[in-house]
């Protein structure tokens, strides 16, 4: 064949390439239209996720937390890839998964209702949406259940029992609700009662025995969010809520690494059981790990 007319075929055949191209992209106009050019993240749960600490002099705040250390990182990545962002946290200070699930959060909430169900709003609304959602509840089923230094048995049996089964409906809903570009991670627990071993040995049993109960609590949230495919960020592992060793100084005396991890990462130096800032940038790691 003569160059001149393999010449006409490649324009010819480079003409039919480019009108092939410019249709497909027209009929991908709206496609690439909608092509997310925007991150969202959304936090759900009690006051971790809320970001609840006290404060040294007295007070409390609230918008310091995990979920705020965890938006700064989906903030940066989201300014290096060109895209927007933009974060809205649900989580309500004592809310239990019954609360979640029916309403009646007892701390001032940005929502009407149920969280759960402004959380599905919202995930209807960014359907198409590239979503991350954290979640983090059932502690507060349980909080009460080792008052007066002495753990109350029956206490923490229903409480788990509840956890786990309402937590089953509450990833019922959000997945439901979740879009194709959705990712929700959940969360287990640290133990703060282990604080219970600065305080004598009575507090050493309190804070041994709690150990057992943090962990079948867990092992009640881990089941849920491994049965609707969820991962779940291993807070507990970060505050190495079941290594009693080895000892570590803690001001001057040797203590279980669990507990220096509390005392040291939490506020239960003064009684509260919410973490501080260094504790929160742990949690906040360990859900960025299963993003």
């Amino acid at each position: 064949m003569r160059i001149s007319a393999v010449s006409r075929r490649l324009r010819a055949a480079t003409g039919v390439a480019v009108l092939g191209a410019t249709l497909l992209g027209l009929a991908a106009g709206p496609a690439s239209a909608n092509e997310a050019k925007h991150t969202y993240y959304l936090a759900l749960g009690d006051s971790l996720a809320a970001g609840y600490q006290t404060l040294p002099g007295g007070g409390n705040e609230v918008g310091h937390g995990y979920a705020q250390d965890i938006a700064r990182t989906l903030q940066q990545r989201a300014t290096a890839a060109g895209r927007d962002f933009s974060f809205t946290d649900l989580g309500c200070p004592g809310e239990t998964t019954g609360s979640m699930l029916n309403g009646g959060c007892p701390y001032p909430h940005t929502f009407q209702g149920a969280q759960i169900d402004a959380a599905v709003s919202y995930l209807k609304a960014h359907h198409g949406d590239d979503l991350v959602v954290t979640l983090d509840i059932g502690a507060n089923n349980v909080d009460g259940c080792a008052e007066g230094g002495s753990l109350n048995a029956g206490c923490a049996a229903t409480g788990i029992a509840t956890a786990g089964r309402d937590l089953g409906t509450i990833l019922n809903r959000l997945k439901a609700a979740a879009g194709p570009h959705t990712r929700l991670v959940g969360m287990n627990l640290y133990d703060p009662f282990l604080a219970a071993w600065m305080t004598g040995d009575q507090g050493k049993v309190l804070a041994t025995v709690s150990v057992p109960l943090a962990d079948t609590l867990n092992a009640a949230l881990e089941f849920q969010d491994w049965a609707h495919g969820v991962p779940t960020a291993d807070v507990a592992g970060a505050f190495s809520t079941n290594s009693f060793l080895p000892p570590v100084d803690l001001g001057g005396q040797q203590v279980p690494l669990n507990v220096a991890r509390i005392m040291e990462w939490t506020n239960m130096s003064r009684g509260d059981i919410h973490a501080n800032d260094t504790g929160y940038q742990v949690m906040a790691d360990a859900f960025l790990a299963k993003f």
